[in-house]
């Protein structure tokens, strides 16, 4: 809720920096996978996901679906990761007209070294954060989801904020922080 001359509360403003803080990370530098950018691992992963029950594939527009981008950029990706070794495209076995998409041998194991790299840092953080606030910072996440789905920012009734009037940000803090 503002104030009279429209500025933001106090902990409105100390979310903004604190998701500034999180956005200014470094976060491809973090990509175990080498030579791949941050788009192509997610096709990578979500690939991996889409064929774990279907070896037959994924079609390029189940994916462009999946990850909510236009189908050319889907295509962009898959041309560049078929060139790199990582994918294949087969003919659907039901449909001649169709091709489906899989990892290769080198896309598998560059995906699971993925994996296995981002697990470790979960396990990381949850050792650095502390069960407590690992469980208390998923039930934030999701309810700031849940607070932006319901209509970018708000309830549909409009009369939930981030933070209720007189509330204060939560403040638990098991190791001191």
């Amino acid at each position: 809720m503002q104030d009279e001359h429209n500025h933001p509360p106090p902990a409105a403003h100390e979310l903004m920096r604190a998701l500034r803080n999180l956005r200014q990370l470094p976060w491809n530098g973090r990509n175990p996978i080498e030579n791949c950018t941050p788009s192509e691992t997610m096709t990578l992963f979500s690939i991996r996901r889409a064929t774990e029950g279907n070896s037959t594939g994924v079609k390029a527009s189940e994916l462009s679906s999946m990850l909510n981008v236009a189908s050319p950029t889907i295509t962009q990706s898959v041309n560049l990761l078929v060139a790199k070794g990582l994918l294949q495209r087969n003919a659907d076995p039901h449909d001649r007209r169709a091709v489906r998409i899989t990892l290769t041998e080198e896309g598998e194991r560059l995906t699971g070294l993925a994996h296995a790299a981002m697990q470790e840092r979960m396990t990381a953080l949850v050792s650095h954060l502390g069960s407590d606030r690992v469980h208390l910072l998923v039930e934030l996440l999701n309810d700031v989801a849940a607070f932006y789905q319901d209509g970018e920012g708000g309830s549909k009734s409009g009369d939930e904020t981030l933070f209720k009037p007189g509330c204060n940000a939560p403040t638990h803090n098991p190791k001191g922080r």
